[in-house]
Order: C-alpha cells, then structure tokens, then sequence
C-alpha cells in the first residue's frame, strides 16, 4: 500500500512538470529556430539589401561574437559573387559599377575621356631643356619649372577630372580599372586627391572606434564634419572596422581612443599638414607632431611593394574577414613623394586585387580601409541649392551603388570617416 501511495505521489509530481518542460522545450526550440533564421538571413538578406545585411550581422555580433559571423559572411560573399556572376553573364558581362550623376557645374570639360582597360605605363622620357649659351648681354634661361595637375600626372590610367575645380585646375581625379578577367562585373574606382590644394582629416564616429570617457573635450563635433569646416569642405569618405574587429588603434587632436599595434597599416597626419602611410613600428612610430591616426589591418603596399601575406589567408589580422573573399572593398593609398592621396573602392574584389589597382594608380604605401557595400562611401560636396535648408551642403556619391545619402557625415555618424578641405 504505501508502494502504491509513493507511485501515486510520484505520477502527481510528474504530471505537474510536464507543462513546465514543455514550455522549456518550446521556448528552446524558438530560440533556436530565431537564431538559425537569423543565421540564414545573414547569408542571404545581403544580396538584396546591404543594409539590412549589415543589421543583421551587428545583430549576431553581438550575440555570438565576430569570427563566427565573419565566418557565416564568408558564405554570403560567395552566394553574392555566384549571383553576381551569373546575372553579369545575362547581361552580356558588362561591369555592374557606375560612376555617379554628378552637378555640370563641378566637372571639368577638357576630362580624359573614360578608358575600360587601364594598364599602368610608366611615365615619358622628357628631353631635358638645354639652355641658349650665355653671352655679355644676356642671362642664362631658367630651367622651367613643372607643373602638377591631378588629371595628366603619370602613372597615367586614364584620370578624368573629378569634383570642384581651383583656378580652373581640378582637385582631384577619377578612374575605373577592371582587373579580374573572371569577373566582368567588377571594377575598382580610383580617386587620385591633389594634398598641395586639399587638406585630410580624420573624424571618430560617436559610437566607432569604441573610446574612453572625455572624448568630448578633445575631439568636439564628434562623429560630423564640423560646422567651422563645412564652408571649405570638398570630399568625405569612410574610415576603417569597428573597434571588435581588432581593435585597430585611432587618434585624434592628440587624443588616443584606441592604442596602436605594430605591424598594422597606418595613416598619420602631422600637424603641419602633411600625411604618412606605412606600417606602425617601422615607418611610423608616435611622435609629438603627430596629430592623429589611423590603423586598419596589415599594410596592402608596402614601399612600392605589394604584401606577399595578402595571398595567405589570415581571418584574425583581417578583422575576421577572409583576405581573399569577394566583397567591396575600400582602400587608401599614398605616391611615393606624398603628393596624392589615392582612395580605392572595388565592388567585388580580393584584398591583393585590391592592392594592385592602387599600384597602378601610382600607391607607394597603401592600406585596407572599411569593406563591405553598406560602408563604402566617397562623397563629393556642394553648397546647398536652397539656402534655407537644414544642411548648408549637398553630397553626392562616387558610384551609383553607394548607398545615397546626401547630408552623410554633416549630422553625426556612428563610424569614423575622413574628410578634405580646401587648404
């Protein structure tokens, strides 16, 4: 009797749990089928819409941490390449990246006429000018001295004016290089930044790069192009990763969000205006008249040299993204007498194809700036047709398939980016 009175109790029991692991079970399965939805949304959404592409991604980030998201990306670039591919093949492999409208008011109309293959050539053996003898009543002729412009400098590639133009010279200069015989699709864009008419800065987002308390005071304006610059702006465009994604060091006016390590490519800016790209630790090291910088994954050129390790895939030194997967990128680069800062943005490329458009380009030192299509943006600038407006000046983006905003960086922004003023 008292066998059957423990049974009893026992069944009781049982039955007064089951509800209570039913709902466990229901609410584990749930959460495993939102997560796995969430995993192949991840794989997918970005081949519709790159900005829910890159929600989605944060979303798991936050969740799971950045290699195993990286990891999952590495798929969707795939997926997006294969689609890309395929959909170029039906249209008869033409490139799927267009420059942007851009106002007539800001081109130039003596531009380089647009070249679809762009070989590098080195530049023309000029004869040397051989002044007249001297006589008693005349002086020796002076040496000429050159003149620089942003579009007919070598390595020519075939550079139209692009943007505002100074005393009827252009600031800067665009081309298109197609490079990947495998991907007719893609392209790289290049803009050649003239630095004796155009000053760079650097700018942290109010989130990205994370930093530490009192950024406020150093760094005013954070996260915008500020209002006392606004009047001289001429360009902006996006920095490097976020702060999870290695930790790439930043600074600013003197102000340290972020260490930085050696090894990394870095862009420096000196307080007499003048800009630096190498690696940290061996071309750069901080110094008191560094201003600020900007670190972001191994170097792409180094001396005129292309990275060897660009060819070795290494998810950890890329900020967890493969090297060699297929995505927008974005780069900068720097000629060897520091004349021209050059920014790079491919809509389907490998960091080492990446890296050889900047070499062509004319890049002595380069690096890997922010990837992906929701993060790539070169914008141009111009005052605002109405003057009543919010915002005293209007962008426009390089390429058609940037995401178009054109008050980007003049309200605060959530990722660091750089801009240019005229000097």
């Amino acid at each position: 009797m008292a066998r059957l009175q423990a049974l009893s109790t026992y069944g009781a029991k049982q039955k007064r749990r089951r509800p209570l692991n039913g709902w466990i079970i229901v609410l584990t399965s749930g959460t495993l089928t939102i997560f796995c939805a969430l995993l192949f949304l991840l794989a997918i959404v970005p081949v519709v819409s790159p900005s829910a592409g890159a929600d989605v991604a944060d979303l798991l980030r936050a969740i799971v941490g950045p290699a195993p998201v990286a990891a999952l990306e590495s798929v969707s670039y795939r997926l997006q390449d294969s689609f890309n591919r395929f959909r170029s093949q039906i249209s008869g492999g033409q490139p799927e990246i267009q420059w942007s409208s851009q106002p007539q008011s800001q081109t130039d109309q003596s531009a380089i006429p647009p070249t679809k293959i762009i070989p590098a050539v080195p530049a023309p053996t000029k004869t040397p000018f051989a002044p007249s003898a001297p006589t008693a009543t005349s002086a020796p002729s002076p040496t000429p001295t050159p003149i620089n412009n942003v579009v007919t400098d070598p390595p020519q590639i075939g550079w139209q004016a692009y943007g505002p133009v100074e005393n009827g010279q252009p600031l800067m200069a665009r081309a298109m290089q197609l490079l990947d015989p495998t991907r007719s699709y893609t392209g790289v864009a290049l803009v050649r930044i003239d630095l004796s008419k155009l000053q760079l800065h650097m700018m942290p987002g109010n989130i990205e790069p994370s930093h530490p308390s009192g950024i406020g005071q150093a760094i005013p304006n954070l996260g915008m192009i500020p209002p006392a610059d606004q009047s001289n702006l001429v360009a902006a465009f996006n920095g490097g990763f976020k702060g999870v994604h290695g930790r790439f060091g930043m600074m600013v006016n003197h102000f340290t969000l972020l260490p930085p390590i050696d090894g990394l490519g870095t862009v420096a800016i000196y307080q007499d205006g003048h800009i630096v790209i190498g690696t940290w630790g061996t071309e750069l090291t901080q110094t008191p008249d560094m201003l600020a910088f900007r670190q972001n994954c191994p170097p792409l050129i180094d001396a005129g040299q292309i990275n060897p390790g660009l060819y070795l895939d290494n998810r950890k030194a890329w900020g967890y993204t493969g090297n060699s997967d297929i995505t927008w990128r974005t780069g900068l680069g720097l000629t060897q007498d520091g004349r021209y800062l050059i920014y790079a943005v491919g809509n389907g490329t490998s960091a080492a194809t990446l890296a050889e458009a900047l070499q062509n380009a004319g890049a002595y030192n380069a690096m890997q700036l922010d990837i992906n299509q929701y993060y790539a943006h070169f914008y141009t600038y111009a005052p605002a047709s109405d003057p009543s407006q919010r915002f005293p000046m209007t962008g426009e983006p390089l390429l058609a398939e940037m995401i178009y905003n054109p008050h980007l960086y003049l309200a605060p922004s959530v990722r660091d980016f750089f801009y240019l003023t005229r000097r």
